[in-house]
């Protein structure tokens, strides 16, 4: 017989079987790694985490709060309930008789309700049937209302019986009463002494783990009723904007800041802290509960987001962002919008359901952020939505030669800080962009030309008072340190920042002996409205010779004289300089052609005029005419809500280019660094001036800029309206745009003056109960025509002469 053979194979079948063991194998591990990742996520060691801390937090209050129970006398209510019990056990047998007939009485007083209850459906029915039969002239309605009269009588006895029934069980009760009453009475006042410690004992069983728990959270288990999960709330009344459509805010911050409205976690670090003031923010009975308001809608971010990455957390400085970055792996948000807005810059937010107010009650960072943004001036050249009607916030420049010397003028246009180091006057020259030699001699031309102009275009001012009499200037220093003039000017004390911006609301005061005449100061002094009749500057209501005492002072102040010209100006230099501005507008032939025309002294004119329309002087001067010309900054009014792929990073490489924050960071402490690198014609370069910005300061115009959104959120989402609280946001406006705030504490606001005062009781009144203290018509009387109250006091109040309309505001 033939040998039989064997089937042929491709592959080596022994081989072949360890491959497919070891794949299925590999596969088998692989689905154990793939299920094990999908359930390990952070949040859920968060949460495991939370779990274990809140565990300690509660053994410690409970712990807490035995210490804290009164020991002798729960002993004492101890021993009295023992004898209370005593008592019930010697007197049992009656204790037990009470209590069967308490229920032969409870059963008997059932009874005569329910009986009671039944009869009266009855006679309800049948007296609505006698009503109508009656009201029809039914013939029926005699025998009908025999029914119901008996009915009546049956119903009254029923409920006889039924009070009888009842008189029975309260007696029964109280004779029980006699013997388990004060067991009862006892265990109350012990229950009430150990409420908390009861309290915090069940809620350790609740959220102790159990073996029941981790089955629910086990990998594949999880899907029934986990105690990890994911916390979402869902804010009907407040958006996202989506492009196309406006969207329910969707928050999950809370999944891992678990303890973020409850009390007890102030102390803990992120995520497990509480939030400040909860009865301002988050709390259940706030103005902004959890529920309604959320968290991204104030800390931007992706509220959607589960994971620390993913969720656009943005660093407080530089040593967090290290450590996020070792810790965490973190980046610059790539793929969001709207990073989370660093904390001393969340107030921000306030505005975009506190729209157009200037004041926003216990958001002192806004608050503060928007007097630097008013002080700096920066509505003037940058259109911004709540800033439409304030006033310039430069002096007038239309009286010029009457207070200014030319070489003065050239010299703080110069550089102001020179001069005057709290000043809030920009530098326009000598930045980063314009400040190499061939720029030095455009520079002094546009100077020079710039003074010309003001002082050609000046109008004629004639002083009240011509060759006023000198003064005491001690007497002089010390009423100007104990009038109040400290509430809105400096003095020379300390730097801007320091003094804040109530304090420098006003000039400086420094120096100004070197600025302008005595003849000057003292009318100024007398009366201010006399040379510029919009002013906020008040009327101290001086005597003739506290006015000259107080100039003669003033004009004693002086320091350093400023920076001294790069350069003496060239007229050929002008020429190229005015030859560029009229070629920007003009072909070159036809510019070339209006000069020659032109005499010296025009072509100083022309520049001039020109040179402060390209700068934007006129934005926060008046200055003759330039009475029509527009803002020429970017209007502000939705600069927060800016995209950053919108901003020129240019080629300034030392900031992360997905940061906006850092954009308008860099933009503020120097404004014209886009440059850097940049081949520009002179025109072509960037003209935002210098501030000098501190790095404080920096912080609150970032939080003003941030604060400034796109109008998205509904009126569901917005305070609450109604004619008076639009009158006390006007009334507020109104405080703080005319500095009542740099003397008085105004809702817990302001009142720096006071800190210039040895003894507050001797400075300006506390002011925010001041509504319930005096009568309207006294308080508008007192603003219209202030008079001497307190005579002791050497701070004053003022006249402002407000109008009618705006001492009803105030009011």
């Amino acid at each position: 017989m033939a040998e039989k053979k064997g089937v042929g194979h491709a592959y080596n079948v022994d081989f072949l079987n360890v491959v497919f063991a070891a794949s299925s194998l590999f596969l088998f591990l692989s689905v154990i790694w793939m299920v094990w990742d999908d359930y390990d996520r952070d949040w859920k060691s968060t949460q495991r985490r939370f779990g274990q801390l809140e565990m300690q937090v509660t053994q410690a209050n409970l712990q807490q709060a035995g210490r804290s129970v009164d020991r002798s006398k729960l002993t004492q209510l101890q021993a009295q309930e023992a004898a209370a019990r005593k008592n019930v056990e010697t007197n049992q047998k009656k204790v037990d008789e009470l209590q069967n007939k308490l229920k032969d009485a409870d059963n008997r007083l059932y009874r005569a309700t329910t009986d009671y209850q039944a009869m009266k459906a009855t006679y309800d029915q049948d007296r609505y049937d006698f009503e109508a039969t009656r009201v029809a002239g039914s013939t029926s309605a005699a025998r009908k209302e025999q029914i119901v009269r008996d009915e009546e009588r049956r119903l009254t006895e029923l409920n006889l019986a039924r009070e009888k029934a009842e008189a029975d069980k309260a007696e029964l009760q109280r004779q029980l009463g006699q013997y388990t009453g004060q067991v009862a009475a006892v265990q109350k006042q012990i229950d009430d002494l150990t409420a908390e410690q009861t309290r915090l004992g069940k809620r350790l069983e609740v959220i102790a783990p159990s073996v029941k728990d981790y089955f629910r959270n086990a990998p594949l288990l999880d899907f029934m009723a986990p105690t990890f999960k994911v916390q979402q709330i869902i804010l009907p009344n407040v958006v996202d904007d989506v492009n196309f459509i406006r969207v329910p805010k969707m928050d999950r911050c809370q999944t891992c800041h678990l303890a973020i409205d409850k009390k007890g976690y102030e102390k803990y670090p992120q995520p497990f802290t509480t939030h400040p003031d909860l009865a301002t923010y988050l709390g259940s009975s706030s103005p902004h509960p959890l529920d309604r308001i959320g968290c991204t809608v104030c800390h931007e971010g992706m509220g959607q987001s589960v994971s620390f990455r993913d969720a656009a957390h943005m660093p407080s400085n530089e040593k967090q962002k290290e450590d996020w970055e070792k810790k965490y792996h973190w980046e610059e948000p790539h793929l969001w919008d709207y990073p989370m807005l660093p904390v001393k810059m969340t107030e921000a937010s306030c505005a975009k359901c506190h729209k157009q107010q200037v004041y926003v009650p216990k958001a002192d960072r806004i608050n503060i952020a928007y007097a630097t943004f008013e002080r700096g001036g920066c509505y003037a050249c940058h259109k911004t939505r709540g800033f439409e009607n304030v006033r310039k916030p430069g002096p007038i420049l239309t009286k010029i030669d009457s207070k200014l010397s030319p070489d003065w003028v050239k010299t703080w246009i110069r550089n102001p800080r020179a001069v005057k180091p709290t000043t809030w006057m920009p530098r326009f020259f000598y930045n980063s962009n314009n400040s190499s030699p061939e720029d030095g001699a455009r520079n002094e031309v546009e100077i020079d030309a710039i003074a010309a102009y003001l002082f050609a275009n000046a109008d004629k001012h004639d002083f009240a008072v011509k060759s006023p009499p000198r003064g005491d200037a001690k007497n002089g220093e010390q009423i100007v340190k104990g009038i109040g003039c400290q509430g809105c000017h400096v003095v020379g004390e300390g730097s801007r920042v320091d003094v804040g911006p109530r304090r420098t609301f006003g000039q400086p005061l420094e120096n100004i002996g070197n600025k302008t005449s005595y003849e000057w100061i003292y009318n100024w002094v007398r009366d201010p409205k006399h040379y510029s009749p919009a002013t906020y500057m008040p009327n101290l209501r001086l005597t003739d010779s506290q006015v000259a005492d107080v100039a003669t002072f003033l004009v004693g102040l002086k320091g350093p004289a400023g920076d001294a010209a790069k350069a003496a100006p060239d007229p050929k230099v002008a020429d190229d300089v005015l030859l560029d501005y009229l070629k920007n507008v003009m072909p070159f032939e036809d510019a070339k052609a209006q000069m020659a025309k032109m005499t010296p002294g025009q072509k100083q004119m022309d520049l001039g005029q020109r040179a402060i329309g390209r700068y934007g002087c006129f934005s926060c001067h008046d200055i003759k005419g330039f009475e029509q010309a527009q803002s020429i900054g970017t209007d502000l009014s939705e600069e927060g809500s800016k995209l950053v792929t919108r901003l020129d990073f240019a080629f300034v490489t030392d900031i992360p280019h997905t940061s906006k924050t850092a954009w308008f960071r860099t933009k503020l402490h120097d404004p014209r660094i886009f440059d850097k690198g940049r081949v520009l014609q002179p025109l072509e370069k960037l003209r935002m001036p210098n501030f000098d910005f501190t790095d404080e300061e920096v912080d609150r115009l970032l939080t003003a800029i941030m604060s400034f959104q796109r109008e998205i959120q509904p009126p569901a989402a917005m305070p609450v309206r109604s004619a008076r609280s639009d009158n006390i946001i006007v009334g507020r406006t109104l405080v703080h745009r005319r500095n009542c705030v740099g003397c008085h504490i105004i809702e817990g606001d302001g009142g720096d003056y006071l800190k210039l005062v040895a003894d507050s009781s001797l400075g300006p009144p506390l002011l925010t109960p001041e509504g319930a203290r005096v009568q309207p018509d006294w308080l508008y009387a007192f603003i219209r025509g202030p008079i001497t109250i307190r005579p002791w006091l050497s701070v004053r109040m003022p006249t402002f002469g407000l109008d009618d309309q705006n001492v009803n505001t105030v009011l």
